[in-house]
């Protein structure tokens, strides 16, 4: 009995002191190539989900500022949001990508932009509730309006 015991110890030290197998090196590395693989396309992702959410923050931004431009002249800005608006929203100087106009006589606006990763859904959910009947939303799209 003896004897086994020191021929298994001797086997199990030469086992341990010899390293990782092909195998277990393969699996490891397997392992660790699909765990990136999947992270990655998360990240992908999360640059165009951020550029959504700045742009819709925007776009909520612009129809505060429209409605204090409403208070003040009791009608909505025509034409293009210009040199006369940006006071409202200072934080805003560029409003390229960003459709605005003015319906119901200069009683009422509606704003959209483009997203990049259709933000869940929110496009569709924000044109239906400005109006938009649901055969004819677009995803891509997001809208505030006011009346």
């Amino acid at each position: 009995m003896l004897k086994i015991n020191r021929n298994l110890s001797k086997v199990l030290r030469l086992r341990w002191l010899s390293g990782f197998s092909l195998i277990e090196l393969l699996v490891v590395i397997s392992i660790i190539g699909v765990l990136t693989a999947v992270l990655m396309m998360n990240l992908v992702g999360a640059r165009d989900r951020s550029k959504d959410t700045q742009k819709i923050q925007d776009l909520n931004s612009i129809k505060n500022a429209l409605r204090m431009y409403y208070n003040d002249y009791q009608a909505y800005p025509t034409g293009s949001l210009g040199a006369g608006f940006t006071e409202y929203i200072p934080g805003l100087l560029n409003f390229s990508g960003y459709t605005y106009t003015v319906t119901n006589s200069g009683n009422g606006f509606s704003a959209t932009v483009v997203l990049e990763s259709a933000a869940g859904g929110k496009g569709g959910d924000s044109q239906l509730s400005c109006g938009v009947s649901t055969g004819n939303t677009d995803p891509d799209v997001y809208m505030v309006c006011g009346n």
